[in-house]
């Protein structure tokens, strides 16, 4: 164990609490029930066995067995109508939603061929009924895995194979592609698609041997199994291929899986989307299957909320990607409970639509979403029917829900997936809305010109007719590892009428190879600089980072021409200055200012996307383009900075883009470096292309508000 290792724990040491040792006594008592049951019947919990445990750990009284009828009568008496198990349901899907109704016949017939599209993009074999994996070295370390009791298990990075991946078996055993099963039967009344989707369950439920394996290893993935699961229940439940006796094997391993989320549920570390994930998983089924565990779920989620999203709607872990997956866990909740915000409290409440109004704020309707931090293309839910960066149906079903028109501006038709999550009532909510503007906000010509701050989060978004400019100025992550975060203070996103220009480079993989997985969440990967080849943050591990840095920003000064934006880093080794001035409907001049002890070298990039052009016309100036010019860079001072084009480079790693989780293309990154000592100043210019740079040098605002060393 190093200094670094030391100095994390000290930090989590820090952050114990009496609860903490109260959850970690309760879990290590769960687990030597389990381990007493294991031992008096010398197995571990299997399908034919499954009631006697069950029997065992119920608080009070029998569970029994329980039949056809209760099972579907339970589902049926809390089911809102027009929602999975109505035929008025997929009657009207079919009718208002051809191309989704198409979509998801395809991916279900791909299922019944035996391929699985795995993180949007990913299509592997999985010959039905199976579920296990096909290479062999893959075989190998699970079925280690497979004798060890799950919390003894470490699935990061094996000694067997450093480049494999859990996420991507996880991925898998979600079961999400239940849904499309699901939904192929309810859409054609062919039952071989209930009956493959029974196939699967019942050579995976075969297989199970509580509590050992990796399926129960991490709490949030046996949520996510529990919401396909019962999804697919709702839409199959009449299928002549579910049985009686299938039923009840089902109920009792999603039993199952509710109770391993109340014991286990990680409310002991740091709060993050696992913990809501699994607070929000255990709700739903107890919301279906009434029992204890409901106001225990919504105190959980009233808890966990307010430290997740902060009030001005930005997700405290620094990623626009984990606030999509948190929102899809809590809007179909709110929808199936019923009333406008559920039964959670009003913070709550106030917060997710403070979320909702962020995503807005970033995205085209919702659309084009930029991803900021980590993100693993995961869903809580697993229709996949669009890309994963169109958030417009959590905006759709969010104005519904909450009864705010606002929210739905812009978007002209209920998205599929919002129809698939708040069903009819939420269509015929959003028709009402007859004073929704429905003039798309991203594509006018007239679009009006504004600046949005979050102050608390740290994004400044500023808009023209032309340009969208994200300026971040946020905090690392979330004390004390800093989780999904990654060092990007100071960086900037920029779009040309909706189309990603300067980018967030992604994530690519968590458990995977090391080195790239370092790449795309350190300094150099993001649009600012690096000292000495040094940035913001050092690593510590996969997940966690060596301690956070010192971020503040300033308040935006404007008038009806420009605006500006300040924000200072300080690390333990340079301080780091950037003003951001956005010309109105010319460009942006961006001033950075580096103090450092002696001697260094900074080193700036720019990262564009795999869908435009870069060449250099002249020394350290770049045109952007994508057939058409689209943007002038020019590193205007000093005239000593030096500057190159890098794409796919390996040796060292730069010139990388992801967009999905497990996928990587080469990308143009612009580079640029320069010697200092102590203090230097740095001066970019971003316009529109063909413009001279004269309007810099009629900047009055600019020379009376801020000292740019070039005027």
């Amino acid at each position: 164990m190093n200094v670094n290792d030391l100095k994390y724990r000290y930090r989590r040491l820090r952050t114990l609490s009496l609860v903490d040792l109260q959850r970690r006594l309760e879990i290590r008592s769960w687990r030597n029930q389990i381990l007493d049951f294991v031992n008096k019947h010398s197995a571990p919990i299997t399908s034919s066995s499954i009631y006697e445990w069950l029997n065992c750990c119920a608080s009070s009284g029998q569970i029994g067995e329980p039949g056809q009828k209760q099972l579907n009568s339970q589902l049926s008496g809390v089911l809102p109508g027009g929602f999975l198990n109505d035929p008025d349901f997929w009657n009207s899907f079919q009718s208002l939603y051809a191309q989704d109704t198409e979509k998801l016949l395809s991916l279900a017939d791909d299922v019944l061929q035996g391929r699985v599209q795995l993180f949007g993009w990913k299509t592997i074999s999985v010959p039905v009924p199976s579920l296990g994996p096909q290479d062999l070295e893959t075989r190998e370390i699970i079925d280690r895995w497979a004798k060890s009791n799950y919390w003894s298990i470490n699935f990061y990075h094996s000694k067997m194979r450093p480049d494999f991946d859990v996420k991507w078996l996880w991925e898998l055993q979600r079961f999400q592609f239940l849904l499309w099963l699901g939904a192929a039967w309810r859409l054609t009344g062919n039952n071989k698609f209930a009956s493959t989707a029974r196939e699967f369950l019942e050579s995976w439920f075969s297989r199970l041997k509580y509590p050992f394996g990796v399926e129960w290893s991490s709490n949030l993935e046996v949520g996510l199994r529990l919401l396909s699961f019962s999804r697919c229940s709702i839409m199959c439940m009449n299928s002549p291929a579910w049985d009686p006796a299938f039923n009840s094997t089902l109920f009792a391993w999603n039993h199952l899986h509710a109770i391993h989320l109340r014991k286990e549920i990680t409310l002991h570390h740091t709060m993050g989307n696992h913990q809501l994930g699994e607070a929000c998983s255990l709700m739903w089924f107890s919301l279906f299957y009434p029992g204890l565990w409901k106001p225990f779920s919504v105190r959980t989620i009233d808890e966990i909320i307010p430290k997740l999203i902060y009030s001005d709607g930005v997700y405290t872990e620094q990623s626009t990607g984990y606030l999509k997956f948190v929102l899809e866990f809590v809007l179909p909740l709110i929808f199936i409970a019923g009333s406008e915000a559920g039964c959670f409290s009003l913070t709550t409440s106030r917060r997710i639509i403070s979320s909702l109004e962020f995503i807005q704020a970033l995205s085209d309707c919702g659309q084009a979403t930029p991803m900021i931090g980590d993100f693993d293309s995961g869903s809580a839910i697993g229709w996949r029917l669009t890309d994963y960066s169109d958030f417009s149906w959590l905006l759709a079903a969010g104005s519904t829900l909450f009864n705010r028109p606002n929210l739905a501006e812009g978007i002209e038709k209920y998205p599929a997936e919002a129809f698939l999550n708040t069903g009819l009532e939420g269509l015929n909510k959003f028709k009402k809305f007859s004073h929704r503007p429905i003039k798309s906000f991203g594509a006018s010509k007239d679009k009006i010109s504004n600046n949005i701050e979050f102050p608390i989060g740290g994004y400044h978004i500023s808009n023209d007719s032309y340009f969208q400019m994200i300026f971040d100025s946020g905090p690392l992550g979330i004390y004390p590892g800093y989780g999904h975060g990654h060092a990007d203070a100071l960086s900037i996103l920029m779009s040309i009428e909706n189309q990603p220009i300067i980018v967030d480079t992604g994530t690519l993989h968590y458990n995977a190879g090391l080195e790239s997985r370092s790449y795309f969440r350190q300094t150099l990967s993001h649009n600012t600089l690096t000292i000495n080849n040094t940035g913001q943050a050092e690593i510590l591990d996969t997940f966690k980072w060596v301690s956070g840095y010192r971020i503040q920003w300033v308040d935006v000064v404007k008038n009806d021409d420009f605006r500006l934006f300040s924000g200072e880093v300080v690390t333990g080794s340079y301080v780091h200055q950037r003003e951001v001035l956005h010309a109105i409907e010319n460009g942006f001049i961006i001033c950075d200012r580096i103090w450092t002890q002696g001697h260094a070298c900074v080193e700036g990039h720019f990262h564009l996307h795999p869908d435009v052009n870069v060449r250099s016309y002249k020394k350290n100036e770049f045109i952007i383009s994508d057939g058409k010019d689209l943007l002038q860079l020019i590193l205007f001072q000093p005239s000593d900075i030096s500057s190159s084009i890098v794409k796919g480079s390996d040796t060292p790693m730069l010139g990388w883009y992801s967009a999905s989780y497990g996928h990587m293309v080469p990308t143009s990154t612009i580079r640029f470096c320069l010697d200092i000592w102590n203090k230097r100043e740095l001066v970019t210019i971003i316009q529109r292309p063909g413009l001279s740079t004269d309007w810099i040098y009629k900047c009055d605002f600019v020379k009376s508000t801020c000292n740019l060393g070039v005027f």
